[in-house]
C-alpha cells in the first residue's frame, strides 16, 4: 500500500496530514486551509501515519503507528470543506497495516501483522498441534460504526522455514459474495462469512511461492 500524507479530491481539493509537532489534518482548496482537524496525541506514542482514500473520496482513513508494534486509524467522513470523525480504533498490536473499502464503502476491512513462525514461540491447540499467531482480519461496518476483530492462526507444515516462507505481504485483496480473499507471504487465503473470531490457515507443504 503507498504511504502518503496528501490525497487529493477534485477541483484543486485535498487533504494533508501535518505530523512534525501536533498531528493535524487540513482540507486544503485552491492551496488554502479550509478546515483543520487536530488528532490528539495517541497516549501510546506517535511513530508516523498516512492516509487512504476511498474510492468515491467520501472517506479518508488516516492511519498510525506507535513504533512499538501498534497500529491504529481514525475514520473520516468527507462533508463539504469538512472533515467528520467517524471512528478512532485506538492502538491495537501489531504491524504493517493496510486498509481497503468493500461492498460499497459500506465496510472497511483492516489487515496486519501480529507474529511470525518461531518453533519455540508457538502455541498448542486442544488436540496439541503447534500453530502461530499470524495477524487480523478486521472490518468496521459502517452503519453499525462497529469494529468486528479476526485473529488468524497459522498451522504450519512441518517443512515450514519462517525466514523463507513466511516473510513478505499479508493483505485484504477482494470480496467475492461471501468469501474474502487475502493475500498472505505463501500464496493466497479465502475466509467465508459470517467470519469466526478465530480464522485458521492451514498451508499446503512446500507452498508454491510464484503463485
Amino acid at each position: 500500500m503507498e504511504e502518503t500524507k496528501i490525497v487529493f479530491l477534485s477541483d484543486n481539493r485535498k487533504v494533508v496530514l501535518e505530523d512534525d509537532d501536533d498531528i493535524i489534518l487540513s482540507f486544503v482548496s485552491d492551496d488554502k486551509a479550509e478546515s483543520r482537524f487536530e488528532v490528539p496525541y495517541p497516549c501510546g506514542g506517535y511513530g508516523g501515519g498516512w492516509l487512504t482514500l476511498s474510492p468515491s473520496k467520501n472517506y479518508v482513513v488516516f492511519s498510525y503507528f506507535s513504533g512499538e508494534s501498534e497500529e491504529g486509524f481514525c475514520l473520516f467522513n468527507i462533508e463539504g470543506n469538512q472533515l467528520k470523525l467517524v471512528y478512532d480504533s485506538g492502538y491495537l498490536y501489531g504491524e504493517e497495516a493496510n486498509y481497503s473499502f468493500v461492498n460499497n464503502e459500506r465496510i472497511l476491512v483492516q489487515t496486519f501483522r501480529t507474529g511470525a513462525w518461531y518453533q519455540e514461540n508457538a502455541e498448542a491447540d486442544e488436540n496439541g498441534d503447534l500453530y502461530y499467531e499470524f495477524g487480523e482480519l478486521n472490518l468496521f461496518y459502517m452503519e453499525t460504526q462497529e469494529l468486528s476483530r479476526h485473529t488468524i492462526h497459522v498451522y504450519p507444515s512441518d517443512d515450514w522455514e519462517e525466514e523463507v516462507t513466511d516473510v513478505g505481504t499479508f493483505a485484504f485483496s477482494d470480496l467475492n459474495g461471501s468469501e474474502f480473499h487475502v493475500t498472505v507471504p505463501w500464496g493466497k487465503a479465502t475466509f467465508y462469512a459470517p467470519l469466526e473470531s478465530v480464522l485458521v490457515i492451514r498451508p499446503e507443504k512446500n507452498p508454491d511461492l510464484s503463485k
